[in-house]
């Protein structure tokens, strides 16, 4: 049967409203019985598809269809086969809800709708069916009457582009796109946010906003979203109608009309909306920005090629997508280029892909690196192209670097960069830029810094922008710094200063400070040194012994105090350490105490501890105050016991010419030990042997209860052993816990060479201790053969 003859028509006409009719009933049911539960979109369809089914009943007669023409004929044949298809897939989702496990109807359609999202799909038929009854209305098939009325649905979600499969994520551009909408999806914008998506032909534009529209309306950003072709302003006028038709439902009225009831419908709508206008035609942009809707919470967002619109000022460039092994390669060139300051290098990388995030060594990224080099025009271009200016990781911010590499151009680039939410840096950054803009000493950095913020020194900061200063000897800085009254409220800071200058030998720093700065002269640091203290050891840290005599003179001669010390040392155990006596002399013309002890150290002691010969030959040298020769005394004995453990005989001899007590003892809670006892302890043989040579007693004991000789014996000296022998040390005395003799003690020990030595001096071979055995007997026990062909008057063979 030819299906364009009435017959034909008006068979299907009166197949369809029969199904019709008991799909609008099943539906008519679930509304009367569950209309609270009902979705809206099924109720729009309740609503729709009588109106349908009734203007196509006028039509199911052989006489009415034959009164249309060919044309007619073909639509009507259309529209019925497209309705049928839809009404289908209106009773497969009811069979669903009908088969659905739950205890209720609620149950059931919340089950149905939400996991399979019919919600999108019942919508849909119902904007088709729409539209089959407009297509009749236009072409004159049926009335006008048979279009439906408004529905108001809670949301328009048209995007009817399709996605590729599989779609690769782009989490990086994704994210951008995310802030670059951020207020708008919060309703906090007061007029449509227009956001200008750019990049070359088949970079992916088009799949990320897609993806971005799914995933905003599935977390509920944006309800209602539209997909319009903006290859002209006609197609755009077009696809404006189209919403229009679609939130109306109604194709009557002038173009003019329907554009001006989108907009009305924009504004007015009540959550966030969304424009995408895909392939836009930037020779027509001031046509098609008439067009477009200028109040309400909604965004914009434009697809093309050219990197920048009029009006559009947020823009987010989407590069060409690279394979993870292309990625690399093109961060590498990137990374090659900012190595070799290449600026057209870096240019082309980043045009050929490369992430403008890249790190160096994993560690640096490569704007931060062009700050630090000073490639001004690379830094523009990078930051241009949107790349991170904050710390990464470890590595500081690009202001950090910018204010330490000490342009003026590249700061400035870098200090005005903003986000979304105003002025990129926070109160920390401006203050980290400051500390460090402080080592270079640049003025007009810190200046422009100053206009952000007038607190550049974080409170309790070990380091300020005037410590640091005053360390690296920036005297224009610090003129400015004090200027502004940096000391006005905080002289804490001056002090630090103050040292820090001492420290790092920096003298003009140290006389402004104080003449300008009226910088306390004697304050502390932590350690509870002052200025003096470090200034005192200039020699040793920079070689320049006259620049550190200069400073302390001007420091003595304005109140320096030389008798403060800090924890561990003073002015005069600085001066001995670095082995100055230079300094040494004119601390003593203040004032200074030579005999001061210092956490358990005296200068002399320091001095020897650190091998300065000249400080200790000055110290030795120095005739002190009457009233402090016990004191002095004191000093040199203590010195001597330290020289003794250390081992420095040439200390030894000087302390000895000096006056030192050859056997003083250490206190009671030391050891009690005498020099000659402490460098036997300390296996300085030969600190030993000095002291017994120059007269040392031999019959003193240490806390053991042992003299000179059992301890030698003990460690096998046989030279000291010798010694002590020659110079009286009593051998007939009874050892240990054993009552050895002394050379049975050797014996005992296994000391051969120390047991030769006392033979050779006509020991007592035969002497007993108090288990009755001898020299012989106890080199048996042991089994050592040398010492028994020894003892026996052999002679035995070196092994």
């Amino acid at each position: 049967m030819d299906p364009l003859t009435a017959i034909g028509l008006a068979s299907a006409v009166i197949q369809f409203i029969d199904f019709g009719i008991k799909i609008a009933a099943r539906l008519d049911d679930l509304n009367r019985t569950n209309s609270a539960q009902v979705p809206k979109s099924l109720q729009a369809i309740s609503t729709q598809l009588p109106l349908l089914l009734s203007s196509l009943g006028r039509m199911k007669t052989d006489s009415q269809i034959n009164k249309l023409d060919f044309d007619s004929k073909c639509i009507l044949r259309g529209v019925v086969a497209g309705c049928m298809t839809q009404i289908e897939k209106i009773e497969d989702i009811i069979e669903k809800v009908s088969a659905a496990p739950g205890d209720s109807f609620k149950v059931k359609i919340r089950k149905v709708f939400v996991s399979l999202k019919c919600d999108e799909q019942v919508w849909e038929i119902e904007r088709n069916l729409q539209t089959y009854v407009s297509v009749l209305v236009l072409h004159h098939v049926v009335g006008a009457s048979a279009t439906a009325p408004v529905f108001a649905a809670d949301h328009f979600f048209d995007i009817r582009e399709k996605r590729v499969s599989p779609f690769i994520e782009r989490p990086t551009l994704m994210k951008q796109l995310e802030d670059c909408l951020y207020q708008t999806t919060r309703s906090q914008a007061q007029a449509p946010t227009f956001v200008l998506i750019h990049g070359k032909n088949g970079a992916g534009k088009t799949q990320l906003v897609l993806q971005y529209c799914h995933q905003a309306h599935s977390l509920g950003q944006f309800q209602t979203a539209f997909w319009l072709d903006a290859t002209s302003s006609p197609s755009v006028s077009l696809g404006l109608e189209a919403i229009f038709a679609t939130v109306k439902r109604s194709m009557d009225g002038s173009r003019a009309e329907k554009l001006e009831f989108v907009r009305s419908f924009l504004k007015d709508l009540w959550h966030p909306w969304l424009l995408v206008l895909d392939n836009y035609n930037p020779q027509e942009h001031e046509e098609i920005m008439e067009l477009l809707p200028r109040n309400g919470c909604g965004a914009i967002v434009i697809i093309s090629c050219l990197p920048e619109l009029p009006g559009v000022n947020k823009t987010l460039e989407v590069p060409r997508y690279l394979a993870q092994s292309d990625q690399a390669v093109v961060n590498n060139l990137l990374i090659q280029a900012v190595q070799n300051r290449s600026t057209s290098g870096i240019k082309g990388a980043v045009e050929e892909g490369a992430d403008v995030n890249t790190l160096i060594w994993d560690e640096w990224p490569v704007l931060h690196r062009c700050v630090l080099l000073s490639l001004d025009e690379a830094v523009r271009f990078l930051l241009a192209k949107g790349a991170n200016p904050c710390s990464v990781g470890t590595c500081s911010s690009a202001i950090y670097w910018a204010a330490k590499g000490n342009s003026w151009y590249i700061f400035m680039m870098i200090l005005d960069c903003r986000n979304e939410a105003g002025p990129l840096w926070k109160q920390a950054d401006y203050q980290a830029a400051a500390k460090v803009c402080a080592q270079t000493g640049n003025v007009g950095i810190m200046k422009a810094i100053l206009r952000k913020t007038e607190d550049i020194t974080a409170k309790g900061d070990y380091e300020t922008p005037l410590k640091n200063a005053a360390g690296k000897g920036k005297v224009e800085m610090v003129k400015f710094l004090i200027g502004r009254g940096e000391l006005d409220e905080n002289m804490k800071q001056g002090e630090d200063a103050l040292i820090r200058a001492a420290i790092d030998g920096n003298f003009e720093i140290v006389k402004l400070l104080y003449e300008e700065g009226h910088v306390d002269l004697n304050a502390r640091d932590a350690n509870g040194a002052t200025a003096l203290c470090y200034v005192a050891k200039l020699k040793g840290m920079d070689n320049n012994a006259e620049l550190g005599i200069e400073m302390a003179q001007f420091l003595l001669e304005r109140g320096a105090d030389p008798s403060l010390c800090g924890k561990d040392e003073g002015p005069l155990h600085g001066a001995a350490i670095y082995n100055h006596p230079e300094m040494l002399q004119l601390l003593l013309k203040y004032g200074a105490d030579i005999t001061r002890v210092v956490n358990g150290w005296s200068l002399l002691e320091l001095a020897i501890k650190y091998n300065s010969p000249l400080a200790v030959t000055f110290i030795l040298g120095y005739t002190v105050n009457p009233k402090d020769l016990d004191k002095h005394q004191g000093m040199l004995n203590a010195a001597l016991l330290y020289a003794a453990g250390k081992g420095d005989r040439n200390a030894i001899l000087e302390l000895l010419k000096a006056g030192a007590d050859i056997d003083t003892r250490q206190t009671k809670e030391a050891g009690g030990n005498t020099p000659l006892l402490v460098a036997i302890g300390n296996e300085e043989m030969q600190s030993a042997r000095l002291l017994v040579r120059q007269g040392a007693k031999l019959d003193i004991v240490d806390e053991k209860g042992r003299m000179p000789l059992e301890m030698a014996i003990r460690k096998g000296y046989e030279l000291l052993t010798r010694d002590i022998v020659e110079k009286g040390g009593d051998t007939n005395v009874k050892l240990g816990e054993n009552g050895d003799t002394v050379l049975s003690l050797a014996v005992r020990e296994g000391h051969l060479k120390v047991v030769e030595v006392l033979l050779k001096r006509s020991m007592d071979v035969v002497g007993e201790n108090k288990f009755g055995e001898t020299a012989l007997d106890i080199a048996e026990e042991n089994g050592d053969k040398r010492i028994i062909a020894l003892l026996d008057g052999g002679e035995f063979e070196d092994e």
